[in-house]
This record gives C-alpha cells, structure tokens and sequence, in this order.
C-alpha cells in the first residue's frame, strides 16, 4: 500500500502516513512532490525506505487523520480514499416504506460481479476499508465472490444488511468474516409489530435471528435503527432487547424525508432519543452511536470541506458512478465512473472541490459550535436547503441560544 498523502498549500507542508510502519511524517514540498509522483524514482524509494524503516510510535489511517485534524487541516483531499462504500445492487428482499433508495428491483444497467471483484483488486492497493450495502448486498449472485476479493485484498468489511438472509448464509459469511476487523450492521426499526409494519410481516424475527447468529458464530454485530414518527417510541425497549444479546452497538440515525419515506421527526426530538438511549447505556455498556458533534477544529466557514465524504470517502453505485457519499447522489456532484475509469482516476481527476461548502454568509460564521459541526451534514444540507451553502437541519444553534 503506497502512504497516503495530504498537502497543505497555506502551510507550505506535506504530511504522509507509512502504512508498513505506521508512521506519520511531515514532507517539505519537494519531498511531498517525489512522493506523489515517484520521481526521480531514486529519490523516491530513498524516501520509501526512510519511511519504511520507522520504528517509534505506530498509527493506524485513523491516526493520521486525527493528527491532521488536530491541526486543523483535515478540510482537504486525502491522496486516495480510505474508505469505500459499494452499492453492489438496487435489488432487495423487502420493500421497507422508509427505503432511502427506494429498493426493489435490481437497475437495468448494474455492474456484474466481475467488475466489483477487480474494483476490490484495485482497491487493496490503497484502500483500507470496504462497506458492502444495497438494496440488499445478500441477494447480489456474485456476492460471496465480491466479498471473498474484499478479504483477499486485506480490505477491512462492514457489511450492511437488512438480515433476513444471514441465517442461510452464515456458514459462508463465517468463513469469509474476520472477527478482528469486520463487522455486520443489521438494520431493526422497532420491536416486532412496529418493524414488520415497517419492513414487512414475519422481518423481525427474521433480522433477530441474524443477530442471534453472526453473535454465536463470533461476529460483531452493529444494529442501526432509523428514527421515524413512527417507530420513535421502540428505540428504547428495542435497545433493552439487543442489549442483553450482546450486540457490538446500537446506531441511531435521523429518518430523513427521501426515497419512500415523506416526514421526519424533528432533529431536537432525534436528539432526545440520542440521549435518552445514552443514560441506558450507562447500565448495559452497549454503546450508542448518532448525534454526536465532531471534534472541535481551528475551520475557517470561508471554503471548507465538512466531512469525509469526498475527502477520505468515496460512494459506488450499482451502476459504477462514483459520488462523494450516498446523500451527495445528485448528477451535478457525480464525480465519474468506474464502468470507464479506475476509482483512482475518478479521485484525482473528478471535479471534488464542487463539494466546498461556503459559509461564511450565514449563522456558521459566528457560531460558537462551528468549530465542531462545520455546518453539519452537507448531505441534509442539499437535500433541504438545495445548496451546500447553509447549515443543515441539524444545526444546535438557534437564535443565538445552544
């Protein structure tokens, strides 16, 4: 895996995380300029093994990032993404009402399994971690290949599924899962009869007893339930329920008005339920992921990227076209593709900065948070505001009152 690469133009520095040796090193410009394009090729690998032979403190990629956020400089494009997420099919088992991509029926024109398989080929060069979602990933035919070219690459998975058909599938996916770096989400939207009024009749017992399995064979298991208007009031005995078998964590997500779903709860009520389900798990000790506020950066609102989508995450659809996340699906924001480009190209040569968010207008600007939230989702932002350039519907901050 070549180290990944951050240049900072204001500070007139580089910065390079060695992979092998888990070093983070800072790079003059020259330097930064060998390492990006490999010449000289002597210089180059006299750097490669400077690198190589670090033998001090050992970082993971979330290390790097972390550091570079620490100096405030994280608002810019990583040398190659870090994290991919691949829609392997539109297809899916169910017809949820709240279906974000209104799944169902695979797209005419999805890539076949071959190209998802040499996609992953590419991807072991660079990439670090993988996440496997649809539709339904379980009911792609070429599956097991594409999750076995995952392993085999050294890519970390998580796997995202409405787990219906993991009790079929679990000796396979016991074979192919590490345990160590792995992991399997199972989507449950309330307790029985609020979940199969959702996902359809007989689904919860169904998705429960994936959970139940992938945990006995060893596996984490994450379960993310989408707050809605109605299912709000499960979130907490259906938490109790998971709780006590053992799951990994339990992963909260605001219940946007897309695809099939037409209303939301409101974001201060998604964040009470965040809280609510915090103090319980104080007594189970099963975390609760959602809601939280990033770490605070010295970020300027002038142009800026919020989050890792585009910077250190990138989104495949089923059909090869490459976006920065799942929210960010719009045609103007559509970054290539990977029926006629390597993700490699598409990420160096995709027009990344129309996802620069210019704030510097609104509220964000003298809000005391911004540091921490950078104008919140842009994803939630778009979808509600039809730009990048104002606060999303997440925003803590009203009338001068946090």
């Amino acid at each position: 895996m070549p180290p990944l690469l951050y240049f900072d133009p204001k500070l007139g520095r580089g910065y390079a995380f060695c992979p092998r040796s888990g070093g983070i090193f800072e790079l003059m410009p020259d330097e930064y300029e060998i390492l990006r394009t490999r010449t000289p090729p002597d210089e180059f690998r006299v750097l490669l093994n400077q690198m190589r032979a670090y033998d001090g403190k050992r970082y993971d990629v979330s290390g790097f990032v972390a550091h570079l956020a620490s100096l405030g400089i994280i608002h810019d494009r990583l040398s190659y993404p870090v994290d991919v997420e691949l829609e392997l099919t539109r297809a899916c088992n169910l017809r949820c009402t709240h279906c974000l991509v209104s799944a169902g029926e695979p797209l005419p024109d999805e890539l076949p399994a071959e190209r998802w398989v040499s996609l992953l080929n590419e991807m072991g060069k660079y990439s670090v971690r993988v996440v496997l979602t649809g539709g339904e990933p379980l009911v792609h035919p070429g599956f097991l290949d594409i999750l076995a070219a995952a392993k085999r690459n050294g890519l970390a998975v998580r796997l995202l599924t409405n787990g219906t058909l993991v009790p079929e599938r679990i000796d396979d996916l016991r074979g192919l899962l590490n345990p160590l770096t792995d992991e399997v989400q199972i989507s449950l939207d309330g307790t029985r009869d609020t979940h199969d009024a959702i996902r359809g009749e007989g689904n919860f017992d169904r998705a429960l007893a994936g959970v139940k399995v992938l945990i006995g064979a060893g596996i984490p298991v994450s379960v993310a339930f989408t707050a809605l208007p109605q299912n709000r009031s499960d979130a907490l005995p259906l938490y109790r329920q998971l709780a006590r078998l053992g799951i990994s964590a339990f992963r909260v997500g605001w219940g946007l008005p897309t695809g099939r779903q037409a209303s939301s709860i409101s974001y201060q009520s998604y964040l009470d339920l965040v809280e609510a389900l915090r103090a319980e798990a104080e007594k189970t000790g099963v975390p609760v992921v959602g809601g939280q506020l990033g770490d605070a950066l010295p970020v300027s609102p002038d142009s800026l990227y919020s989050c890792s989508a585009g910077t250190a995450h990138a989104f495949v659809s089923s059909t090869g076209d490459v976006y920065p996340c799942l929210l960010l699906r719009y045609p103007d924001l559509r970054m290539g593709s990977v029926r006629v480009d390597s993700l490699l190209t598409v990420w160096r040569s995709g027009p990344w900065d129309r996802l620069k968010r210019h704030l510097s207008g609104t509220k964000c600007a003298s809000c005391p948070l911004f540091g921490a939230c950078r104008g919140g989702c842009p994803g939630e932002a778009l979808l509600f505001n039809g730009t990048l350039n104002a606060p999303a519907p997440s925003c803590r901050w009203n009338d001068g009152e946090h």
